[in-house]
């Protein structure tokens, strides 16, 4: 019986330090003593609210990354594929407010981005292809009028 509680015991403590270990980045990649982490990986604020949680792969950025404020309210919806920014990038004010849409592919700027100001009004609409600017962008007055449009050409 005491051999039980013991490994219970051992088991928590392990649980614990496991938890608490601080991961080493180097060169954008994620190290658990001098091995590449795989697994959730969570960053605080001094009062104890979470300032980043990520998913790791071999110590690389994949899936989903969640920035918050220091007040608990979240800031940033990342995502990433090998280290590389892949999906939708969502921003949000303080407030709550969406401001800002951003899309990548394999580290490219790639697809629709949307940018509000602090209100929720939207500001700007652009359009990137593999990082090159591409279609029309736009910029919007405060009543959602079209100040201004650019037209880049799809290239090849």
């Amino acid at each position: 019986m005491k051999k039980l509680g013991l490994l219970i015991i051992l088991a928590c403590l392990f649980t614990i330090f496991a938890q608490a270990q601080e991961l080493k980045e180097i060169d954008g990649i994620y190290y658990a003593d001098s091995l590449a982490y795989t697994g959730k990986y969570v960053t605080k604020y001094p009062n104890g609210n979470i300032k980043i949680e990520m998913n790791l792969l071999n110590g690389m950025k994949n899936g989903t990354v969640n920035v918050y404020f220091e007040n608990g309210q979240l800031n940033e919806v990342r995502s990433y594929k090998n280290n590389l920014m892949h999906g939708s990038w969502i921003t949000y004010n303080e407030q709550r407010v969406l401001i800002g849409l951003a899309n990548y592919w394999e580290g490219y700027k790639h697809g629709t981005w949307m940018i509000w100001d602090a209100r929720g009004s939207l500001l700007y609409e652009l359009h990137y292809k593999m990082g090159e600017k591409v279609g029309i962008w736009r910029n919007f007055g405060k009543n959602g009028e079209i100040i201004s449009e650019r037209e880049y050409p799809d290239k090849p």
